[in-house]
């Protein structure tokens, strides 16, 4: 039954125009980001608005490998990829209720929890797809910028093998934003409620809380680090090890493990909460 009700759930997916231009919003702005930074490049060199060391640093962000890890972390939780998750799981959970498929589901016997979680599983794969993207016309622009700059793609500085990892490491961070606006279109059962409440989460209650707590105290401050957004940052810095090149990972707060276990701490609590609701929601309403 769950696997019929997650095949049907994709297939709706799919078949939405929302998905389809964000998609085409992710290439639009990793190929506007991209270039902009290379035109700022190439604007220093013919100027002096850039030390050799800043132009070599810059380089690096927009030439392989560096360019890969850039672009994955442009489509983290905490970036571009958790706002545009949090606009299709809104759009997509909430819309449910307004067109009755909901109450049509329920009413041929299929169990709330099953429901939720497989409408839930269903949006995993385009979390998956927005991150690849981010990733597929980020290395076609940054490899024609490679190879101008270069003239070679460096593909031996290249771990194909962590690539790989990166990619499930940067989906992996969009859970916990996905996963509290579908409780929050579970709750109020209004896409606009879902995400305007997700988005300003996002790009300004976590990061106003997290400062908020920094301010009172070492003890709270402390507990900033197992928020979505810097549990997120300690995760994607194993990204780097897709530069083969790369010295040493960069430090972070956390170690990884605690990052992954922070995680799914929170995308568990609030899909939990989600079908608990659901349980009990009053569908006549």
């Amino acid at each position: 039954m769950f696997w019929k009700v997650l095949s049907i759930e994709n297939t709706k997916i799919y078949r939405r125009k929302l998905f389809w231009v964000e998609l085409a919003l992710m290439a639009l702005m990793v190929l506007f980001l991209q270039i902009a930074i290379d035109a700022t490049v190439k604007t220093s060199i013919n100027g002096t608005a850039m030390t050799a060391e800043d132009r070599l640093e810059i380089n690096e962000v927009i030439t392989w490998p560096g360019a890969l890890v850039n672009v994955l972390n442009f489509a983290g939780g905490n970036a571009l990829g958790g706002l545009l998750f949090v606009v299709l799981v809104g759009a997509i959970t909430a819309q449910e209720y307004n067109w009755r498929t909901l109450h049509l589901w329920l009413s041929r016997g299929i169990p709330r929890p099953v429901l939720g979680a497989a409408k839930f599983t269903a949006l995993l794969l385009p979390a998956l797809l927005i991150v690849l993207m981010a990733l597929v016309t980020g290395a076609i622009i940054t490899g024609i910028i490679s190879i101008r700059i270069d003239g070679s793609l460096h593909l031996d500085q290249v771990n194909l093998v962590q690539l790989l990892f990166s990619v499930a490491r940067t989906t992996y961070t969009l859970l916990p934003y996905g996963a509290l606006t579908f409780l929050l279109a579970v709750a109020s059962r209004s896409t606009v409620v879902a995400i305007s409440v997700g988005l300003s989460y996002a790009l300004l209650l976590e990061s106003a809380l997290m400062q908020l707590l920094g301010l009172l105290g070492e003890t709270l401050r402390s507990v900033t680090q197992y928020m979505p957004a810097a549990l997120a940052n300690n995760l994607l810095v194993l990204n780097q090890a897709t530069d083969r090149l790369a010295s040493s990972l960069q430090s972070s707060s956390i170690g990884p493990m605690i990052a992954m276990l922070g995680i799914a701490a929170w995308t568990l609590l609030f899909l939990g909460l989600s079908l608990l609701i659901l349980l009990y929601l009053d569908l006549t309403a």
